[in-house]
């Protein structure tokens, strides 16, 4: 149910509340008039489909935003509503895009229960514990310290999730360019692969995780991993020694 643009009358005034919303449309009546609607043959899922289309911006959630509706209908009969926030796009960029959504929500999937993309645990001191997470949190209610800390607990929730979308994208790329490599260093067993011939992401870390020992020994001393498993092994060392009494 979307609300049509409502214009106030000043010279009419009215006791109670100022409206702010205009009148109900019924998004499926839009469907009875298609014959104007613009037609395209779109890819869908890798398939070129007909269809006919038509935008609408009418307002949703809020009385003062309005949001682009647009309504797809296919020579079958199948009908899609699509929304978008962003009123500057066309209803065929907006149609190409929902297109997609299946891949991004796979690669989602695979960056959350894969690598554990979201499954980040930075706590800070200065805030007081609480049950749940609060509906809002504003900066203004702490101190300028607190503030800093805060905002430098934000930006390390980003960088993990950017490190680990980063991390996504090499194993698809080596899945991609050396699939060949990939099986051939694959520790486990298959009884037959896939047609297309690549390996999926879990199989491309599960190829390096079996090589690792083998891949950093051929690392080159200048690298920052190597420099901080040594500094890990000093402090393992370090913690083990026995302090002499006085």
């Amino acid at each position: 149910m979307a609300r049509a643009e409502f214009s106030a009358n000043p010279q009419v005034a009215k006791r109670g509340r100022p409206r702010q919303w205009g009148a109900k449309i019924r998004l499926r009546d839009l469907f009875e008039e298609t014959d104007s609607w613009l037609s395209e043959t779109v890819s869908l899922y890798g398939q070129p489909v007909s269809l006919v289309y038509q935008c609408f911006q009418f307002y949703w959630d809020s009385p003062t935003e309005k949001v682009l509706f647009v309504l797809t209908q296919q020579p079958c009969g199948k009908r899609m509503i699509l929304l978008s926030s962003d009123l500057s796009l066309t209803g065929l960029e907006v149609i190409e895009t929902y297109t997609k959504r299946f891949k991004i929500e796979v690669a989602f999937r695979t960056l959350v229960h894969l690598l554990g993309g979201f499954a980040y645990r930075f706590w800070l001191k200065a805030l007081d514990k609480i049950a749940d997470w609060p509906d809002s949190m504003y900066l203004l209610d702490y101190d300028t310290d607190i503030q800093t800390q805060i905002l430098s607990k934000v930006e390390a929730f980003e960088r993990f999730v950017n490190l680990n979308a980063i991390a996504l994208g090499l194993l698809q790329v080596l899945a991609l360019e050396m699939p060949n490599h990939i099986w051939r260093y694959f520790p486990g067993w298959f009884r037959t692969l896939p047609k297309h011939g690549y390996p999926s992401e879990r199989i491309v870390r599960m190829a390096l995780q079996d090589q690792q020992e083998i891949v950093l020994s051929k690392s080159r001393p200048a690298l920052l991993l190597n420099k901080l498993l040594a500094g890990k092994i000093e402090q393992g060392k370090t913690s083990k020694t026995p302090s002499l009494a006085a």
